[in-house]
């Protein structure tokens, strides 16, 4: 076979192979056993498209399209206001944004060193410096004032200057020992922590072995997802459910890729959304129906909007003007 004709041979299969691929697409599509979704399309739309409904409008938190990997939001409604953050880890640097009573991006302040910083109570906290811009503003960054600066006091010392400052504090924060030290330090070997406290406006730092407090046992103001879990995301509920499903391709056996029609019940009105979803026909142990997880809604006791969230990226509901 000449060069000519095993060429004009392998262009004719993939001809045939790609028009093959395309027919199998449309008849398998076609067969799917699903009614017509022509009047929920006209209903239902995607966040990306942006939504109105009666009251409300569903758009980009962010309009640049920038700080689209956050963090959950903390809300302050004695303040009026909601904080996000957003870890860049390219640059070890954490980024926090202030959202004010009407929903809008009012202002920003970045750190260094992201794996310390924390919001705790009003305040930003890291291991070597404190703020209280979600307070005021201030973008200054503040020293704590250390008690013991050396951390050479014995146990029975700190035990005791730990009791004192802590019957006082209006909140404690700690930092652990592997996030303070260098690798080489004896400290960091000793399991030297650090223990903040807030009294009367000022942060005291005290040192001692084994002060750390797991931060998961901590209050926080971070809001908390109200999607519905596994079993009920499905089911009709009174804040969000999957109320139909198209299916457009099998990823396997009683397995399906296609979009979820939601309804999003805020305040006195339905918002309609539609949404890429899998979906398990078939349900196996530990399987839920819906991949619920890539969809999450935040909304803040006395502030007049909300935050619904997919794959990360954030948008807000507000009333319509």
């Amino acid at each position: 076979m000449n060069i000519y004709r095993k060429n004009i041979l392998i262009i004719l299969f993939s001809v045939s192979g790609f028009i093959l691929s395309i027919a199998y697409g449309y008849f398998f599509r076609n067969f799917i056993n699903q009614p017509s979704f022509q009047i929920k399309d006209q209903e239902y739309k995607m966040l990306s498209e942006g939504i109105e409904s009666d009251k409300y409008t569903i758009s980009l938190l962010f309009k640049n399209g920038s700080a689209s990997n956050l963090s959950g939001p903390y809300c302050f409604p004695e303040m009026k206001k909601t904080i996000f953050g957003n870890n860049h880890e390219d640059k070890r640097e954490k980024t926090f944004y202030k959202i004010d009573s009407l929903g809008d991006l009012t202002d920003s302040i970045s750190f260094s060193n992201n794996y310390s910083t924390h919001i705790f109570g009003s305040y930003i906290l890291q291991d070597t410096k404190f703020s209280s811009w979600i307070i005021n503003g201030d973008t200054l960054k503040k020293d704590y004032i250390e008690v013991n600066p050396k951390a050479d006091w014995n146990q029975e010392k700190v035990d005791r200057e730990f009791s004192r400052l802590n019957q006082k504090a209006e909140s404690v924060f700690y930092f652990q020992a592997d996030r303070l030290w260098g690798y080489d330090d004896p400290k960091r070997k000793n399991q030297i922590d650090k223990a903040v406290f807030l009294i009367g406006g000022k942060w005291y730092a005290l040192y001692g072995t084994n002060l750390y407090v797991n931060l998961d046992d901590l209050p926080t103001d971070q809001l908390n997802n109200l999607v519905p879990n596994n079993s009920r995301f499905d089911k009709p509920n009174n804040i969000v459910y999957v109320a139909d499903f198209q299916k457009t391709n099998r990823i396997k056996k009683n397995r399906w890729d296609g979009f979820a029609y939601l309804n999003l019940f805020y305040k006195t009105d339905t918002i309609k959304i539609k949404l890429k979803l899998t979906q398990n026909e078939t349900l196996k142990q530990g399987e839920s129906k819906y991949a619920w997880y890539n969809v999450e809604y935040y909304k803040p006791n006395g502030l007049p909007y909300a935050f619904i969230v997919q794959d990360n990226v954030y948008y807000i509901i507000k009333s319509r003007k």
